[in-house]
């Protein structure tokens, strides 16, 4: 019984060591348009994040372009809109309003969260 054991933990040892240190699985040039529904939505909601830290609008387009959407624009406009609606996580929402704006794209819900131009007076 006690060599059985002994064989089971060193079988054990062996193939986990293989797979972890000898032959590790490496998933590489993974495209995000393979993604379910849900976690394309969070991968927009990355790009946005990163668009708020970088401002790298370029590569925010890029991104956008891997979400493998008809409509990459539409597509990122109608998630603004929905986390707006649906009283999504505040800071989310100021990073998607802040791509969407810069990338020229528009809807009346983004109005709140679009930086307000005061008027002044130039008739002096």
């Amino acid at each position: 019984m006690l060599w059985l054991a002994l064989g089971l933990g060193l079988g054990l040892g062996v193939s986990l060591y293989i797979g972890w240190v000898v032959w590790p699985l490496e998933i590489t040039e993974n495209n995000p348009s393979t993604l379910q529904e849900e976690y394309r939505r969070d991968y927009t909601l990355l790009i946005a994040a990163a668009y708020w830290e970088d401002g790298d609008l370029e590569a925010a387009r890029t991104r956008l372009a891997g979400v493998d959407q008809e409509d990459p624009a539409g597509w990122l406009l109608t998630l603004t809109v929905e986390h707006i609606l649906s009283g999504r996580d505040e800071l989310e929402i100021w990073q998607l309003v802040h791509l969407v704006n810069d990338l020229g794209l528009y809807s009346p819900a983004i109005d709140p969260y679009l930086p307000t131009v005061e008027a002044r007076d130039v008739s002096q």
